[in-house]
């Protein structure tokens, strides 16, 4: 009896995974998305996304290119000249990076500025640009 509840807890914890909950491959980010909200923090760690209004995209090619219609390297809801940049998933579940990729922009000053992203399980595509306070997009796949 005591060999029977050892396999059975043995088997329950080689299923269980704490990554269930995120999205993972290329295959959810392949595509176009809408800017739909916008982090708004005051300086303290506070802040929440709240709706914009925004003709803001952003698309991720299979070749692992990224282009979007307004700046790239900082946040902005703006929209303006196409800029281009270069994608990785993060596929490295052994590290302790919280974010599934991360987006090198073209033409940044820096070419040491990068933008993380996150697929959430609500299905959209939060980027996190680089900033003192949070800075944060939630977009929505078109």
């Amino acid at each position: 009896m005591k060999k029977l509840i050892i396999t059975i807890i043995s088997i329950v914890f080689l299923c269980c995974s704490s990554d269930d909950a995120k999205p993972s491959g290329e295959t959810e980010l392949i595509g176009k998305w809408r800017l739909i909200e916008q982090l708004v923090d005051p300086g303290d760690g506070s802040g929440t996304f709240q709706p914009i209004n925004s003709n803001r995209t952003i698309e991720f090619f299979k070749d692992g290119t990224v282009e979007t219609n307004g700046i790239l390297c900082f946040m902005s809801s703006e929209v303006g000249d196409v800029e281009t940049g270069t994608y990785t998933l993060i596929t490295d579940t052994n590290n302790n990076i919280q974010n599934d990729g991360e987006i090198l922009p073209n033409t940044c000053i820096s070419r040491s500025a990068k933008v993380y992203f996150d697929l959430p399980i609500t299905g959209n595509l939060i980027l996190w640009y680089q900033c003192i306070e949070g800075c944060g997009q939630k977009f929505k796949k078109i």
